[in-house]
């Protein structure tokens, strides 16, 4: 059975030193990261990673734990997937020839994705939410022939709504994360 993934967030200063840091100690760990984001926050000087990645929950919270002790991160915190929303956003370069305009364009607005350029016999598409969603877009655009997928890799923060506590039968504090 894979292990569950979890959402960390890193608010650190914004310079490669302290980026090169955070990473590091993600890459010692040598676990499977789903996906790895980076730009710069709402505090001048500081800069958001978000890392997804594949491990129990002790290992996520040693994770935090080590992270918060390094130089150059201000902040490390295990976002849980009852108290965080989590999105992507991916373009997708497709085979359009005329013939098949209309049915991309519905598949397109069934997955609110945005037509943001067009060649000839090419759409290139844009798409944003969870990763499932993300997947479900891309295997139904498959048919037509895709020629390019790339994708931003994950972003979380808190939600809006207040936080849902943890299980009394739960070990610990943090849960699968989207």
């Amino acid at each position: 059975m894979a292990e569950p993934t979890h959402a960390l967030s890193v608010l650190l200063d914004d310079d490669v030193f302290a980026l090169n840091r955070a990473v590091g100690v993600v890459r010692r760990r040598n676990l499977p990261i789903a996906s790895i984001a980076v730009g710069p926050s709402h505090i001048p000087g500081a800069s958001r990673l978000t890392v997804m990645m594949q491990t129990d929950d002790a290992g996520a919270d040693r994770m935090v734990k080590q992270l918060q002790k390094t130089y150059g991160v201000r902040e490390a915190e295990l976002l849980r997937a009852a108290d965080a929303v989590a999105r992507e956003v991916a373009l997708v370069r497709v085979h359009a020839p005329a013939e098949v305009h209309q049915e991309l364009t519905e598949i397109a607005e069934l997955f609110k994705a945005e037509l943001v350029d067009e060649g000839p016999d090419v759409f290139v598409l844009q798409v944003a939410g969870a990763a499932w969603f993300i997947l479900s877009f891309i295997r139904a655009l498959e048919r037509f022939g895709i020629m390019e997928v790339a994708r931003s890799g994950a972003v979380a923060v808190r939600s809006a709504a207040p936080p849902v506590p943890s299980s009394p039968t739960s070990t610990s504090a943090t849960e699968t994360v989207l």
